[in-house]
């Protein structure tokens, strides 16, 4: 029999079970830092009717940047959505970003219905784990039209 206790998955203890975490944003806020996920708050005022930004960015040694912006208006169920559905799409398909203007793209505040593949299924799959059930995690994806 072989021991697993080096291997992370094999101590049981992943950061979303962590019982100090006790609401699905907070466990997936902690998902968000654990996958060196920078999630600010976007004031209301400056979100253009989105409920958040999802964006790539390089850093100054080249490595990929992510980032998720949640406006600040949003209740903790929306909140919890957005996110996730923010990282699905960072993980599941950054070239989406790659190919939209400054590698940013808008999260609109309309859900779509729950589809059955894709970054809105995987943010599904993120908010049934982390103790939330949603009635849909998939949203559009919107180009932000610069004011320049």
């Amino acid at each position: 029999m072989s021991d697993h206790t080096d291997e992370p998955a094999g101590k049981g203890d992943a950061t979303i079970h962590d019982p100090l975490l006790t609401t699905p944003v907070a466990r997936l806020m902690a998902l968000a830092m654990g996958t060196d996920t920078r999630v600010i708050d976007v004031p209301v005022e400056r979100s253009v009717g989105l409920a958040g930004l999802v964006g790539l960015s390089s850093g100054a040694n080249g490595e990929p940047q992510c980032m998720i912006g949640l406006t600040d208006d949003l209740d903790d169920d929306m909140r919890a959505d957005v996110l996730a559905f923010g990282l699905a799409v960072l993980v599941g398909t950054p070239e989406i970003l790659e190919k939209s203007p400054d590698n940013i793209l808008g999260i609109s505040r309309e859900r779509l219905p729950q589809a059955d593949n894709g970054p809105g299924n995987l943010a599904w799959h993120m908010v049934q784990t982390c103790g939330r059930e949603s009635p849909s995690t998939t949203f559009r994806l919107m180009v932000i039209q610069s004011d320049e």
